[in-house]
């Protein structure tokens, strides 16, 4: 009788070349991505009237960032805000810098 565990214990894996785990780790990782979300101008108003709060009391924020397509977290006081660039300066505690445009915001909230 033909015994169905064997048979897919034949055709498993018993070791992995580097070339085939990074491909199973980009495919992976293409699995999770993300499409850009389209923000709602009330909702790009509203990040704004935070990030200017907290800048005029020196209060750190949550933001939450789009990042080809993945959301990254980061946590701290905006400490410079360039129009002409659409960009804007984020100190974390550690003493790091990180610049975000503004296109990238997700989600902020104050931390």
């Amino acid at each position: 009788m033909w015994d169905e565990r064997k048979d897919q214990n034949r055709w498993q894996m018993k070791f992995i070349l580097p070339e085939h785990n990074e491909v199973l780790r980009q495919l992976h990782l293409a699995k999770h991505k993300i499409e850009r979300p389209t923000l709602s101008p009330e909702q790009i108003e509203e990040f704004e009237y935070t990030i200017a709060a907290a800048m005029s009391e020196d209060l750190p924020l949550d933001f939450e960032l789009y990042d080809d397509g993945f959301v990254r977290k980061v946590n701290g006081r905006v400490v410079y805000v360039d129009h002409l660039l659409k960009e804007f300066r984020v100190k974390e505690d550690s003493g790091d810098t990180n610049f975000i445009r503004f296109a990238d915001i997700l989600n902020v909230k104050t931390a």
